[in-house]
């Protein structure tokens, strides 16, 4: 890394500035010769532009004191073929320094892979190693000439499979393949990929598409009065204490929005990606993040509550979203219930059990076991009871009233109650159990089964038993994996992990033994 024969400023600076580098005439002073004016005036010419060959670069950060310090690449780090280091990035800064540091229209005149490349058995020549490599390559030029670098011109290396200097016929930079015992072309499929290139101006590289990475995400867990232990014990999320309740899988509400594991978003948040790349979302026509999935934990029971629609929300809690939510009951103990809806039949009765305590007779508590599904709209009133744990999709609201909380303290303190706007909000008749509960067990597998579809969202229950396939249609599609494992197109998942497939994904291929909860937009 101190070879000097690599340091592009030692001969380009005497060219086109017209003097050598401070540092590296101090540097290498006892092995120069006398430079004179004369040299200098014969060396700086007027020239109409420069060409740079660019294929890698070390790493380097500021260390103490503010002095360069050289960064070792991480174990497996990508190389080519000809072991040489898989770095786009100085494809960018180099464009950018050159640019800058000499003010003349740039032309590559060098870049390309070395490939292992061979005839597959279908006779063709297939280097997606390559086609990577080119498209984070030029794609990093075009960011440096989107920015304002003077770019004019890019020579891929190479044409044809060729001599190599000492590697002799080793490495393989062509875009055609040679055979150099009988001489015959191969077309790779680098080449047909290049064409097309050429053809759109760039437009076909991935940075001018729509991302079409799956979006894993790192959830947000909240500590609760009433949860416990199982969001931990159970699916591994990394939070401490007794008294986790919730974890939002999938969010960008304020109040826990999730982030970005890995590929091109990596550790964005939600609502930025949202904000940022409404493409990924199919351009979806909405001011926030539309929906939240959660996945409950209730050691205790939950608070008697309710939720309001949107008018009700957007007049009396600061433009929020109302709520309107489902659950689908991913565990229970034998003689579960649930608290969903009334037994008022008047608004003036329904007033009367709430401020008279009338709780048993005002209630309507109904039995549930694992895989019930639940409808919960606006002014329903519900409670989740003690022992069950629920995956729960919802818009994207934190807005609850809480009509009861059996005189429970926290911290010392009652919990706040909304007594008024509970009454305001709750709907007189209740909707019947009927219509509101619905079982989702021995739906067929390996495919997408609809359990309820609303102006908010549809919700789908998958059952993958062996391979699983289907066309990504929606504009995007959130899914959370109840239980097992699988792989979802090359990548592992397993239960509680959380995920979107967004817009123009395709093709969805996914395999193993796993229940997944999936949920969309309308």
């Amino acid at each position: 890394m101190d070879n000097w024969t690599w340091n592009v400023a030692w001969f380009s600076d005497p060219v086109f500035l017209g003097h050598y580098p401070k540092e590296g005439l101090e540097k290498f002073a006892q092995y120069l010769p006398e430079i004179t004016e004369e040299d200098m005036k014969l060396i700086h010419q007027p020239l109409d532009f420069m060409g740079q060959n660019i294929y890698n670069g070390y790493y380097v950060r500021a260390g103490e004191n503010g002095e360069p310090e050289f960064v070792d690449r991480e174990p497996g780090f990508p190389k080519t073929g000809a072991d040489w280091p898989v770095t786009p990035e100085a494809f960018y800064y180099g464009i950018k320094f050159l640019t800058e540091r000499y003010p003349l229209p740039l032309y590559i005149t060098e870049n390309g892979m070395s490939c292992h490349d061979n005839i597959s058995a279908d006779g063709r020549v297939h280097d997606p190693n390559r086609i990577t490599f080119l498209d984070s390559y030029i794609g990093a030029m075009q960011r440096a000439s989107d920015e304002g670098a003077d770019v004019r011109g890019y020579f891929l290396w190479t044409f044809l499979d060729n001599f190599e200097w000492s590697d002799g016929y080793k490495q393989r930079f062509g875009i055609i393949y040679v055979d150099f015992t009988t001489q015959q072309r191969i077309v790779k499929d680098s080449a047909f990929w290049y064409q097309k290139v050429i053809e759109t101006n760039g437009g076909i590289l991935s940075m001018n598409q729509a991302n079409k990475d799956i979006l894993f995400l790192d959830p947000v867990c909240t500590h609760n009065i009433w949860g416990g232990t199982k969001l931990r014990e159970e699916f591994g999320y990394p939070v401490e204490g007794d008294d986790i309740g919730e974890c939002w899988g999938i969010s960008a509400h304020p109040n826990g929005d999730g982030t970005v594991r890995s590929g091109a978003f990596s550790g964005m948040k939600l609502s930025a990606v949202w904000k940022e790349h409404p493409e990924v979302f199919g351009n979806y026509d909405c001011d926030r993040f539309p929906l939240l999935t959660k996945i409950i934990d209730a050691r205790d029971d939950l608070s008697i509550q309710v939720h309001p629609n949107d008018d009700y929300a957007k007049v009396h809690e600061n433009g929020s979203f109302g709520k309107t939510e489902c659950w689908y009951i991913m565990d229970a103990p034998e003689g579960a219930t649930l608290v969903i809806g009334h037994n008022a039949k008047t608004k003036e009765e329904l007033s009367d059990m709430i401020h008279q305590g009338r709780w048993k007779e005002f209630i309507r508590e109904i039995p549930v076991k694992k895989g019930d599904f639940i409808q919960i709209d606006p002014g329903t009133v519900h409670a989740i009871k003690g022992g069950l744990l629920i995956l729960e999709t919802q818009q994207n609201s934190d807005i609850t009233y809480r009509v009861y909380d059996y005189d429970r303290l926290s911290n010392g303190k009652p919990r706040e109650l909304h007594v008024e706007k509970s009454i305001d909000v709750i709907t007189v008749p209740a909707k019947s159990v009927d219509d509101s509960v619905k079982s989702a067990l021995n739906l067929p597998e390996n495919q997408l089964n609809e359990l309820y579809s609303c102006k908010y969202y549809t919700i789908f229950k998958a059952d993958v038993n062996g391979k699983m396939e289907f066309e990504q249609k929606y504009p995007f599609l959130l899914v959370s994996v109840l239980e097992g494992d699988g792989i979802v197109g090359s990548s592992p998942v397993k239960k509680g992990d959380h995920f979107i497939l967004p817009n123009g994904y395709g093709k969805v291929e996914m395999q193993g033994k796993m229940s997944l909860i999936v949920s969309t937009v309308k």
